[in-house]
């Protein structure tokens, strides 16, 4: 079973606001824009990938660390801005939000929400 689209909307908005991610505005669709600020000249180093993070190279960083493959800004065109899809059974919905989470913990920190939001 899919889960709704604008359920989804919002619960992949609130997710990438809250690790650290300026969503860009969206009417719709299956997928939304997302600048990775928090993220953008963090260095990481996981499972075959060791350096500074951008807007191009985050994707591979994400896809090697948790397994969740975006769009970067390489193929969005619009820089330091990746493209996340959220038209997914619910299963792979609830798994991607993991991997979003799980990647903020792994270069952010557990603490960075509360950071991020203020508080």
């Amino acid at each position: 079973m899919a889960v709704s689209s604008s359920l989804s909307f919002f619960c992949y908005e609130q997710t990438l606001e809250g690790c650290g991610c300026d969503v860009s505005g969206s009417h719709g669709g299956i997928s939304m824009l997302a600048k990775p600020t928090a993220y953008i000249g963090k260095t990481i180093k996981v499972d075959g990938f060791d350096g500074k993070l951008d807007g191009c190279n985050i994707k591979e960083a994400i896809l090697r660390s948790t397994g969740l493959c975006i769009n970067s800004s390489s193929w969005t065109g619009i820089p330091d801005h990746c493209r996340f899809s959220f038209a997914l059974e619910s299963s792979e919905f609830e798994r991607a939000m993991g991997c979003i989470v799980r990647f903020k913990e792994l270069v952010l920190g557990s603490k960075a929400f509360h950071q991020i939001n203020g508080n």
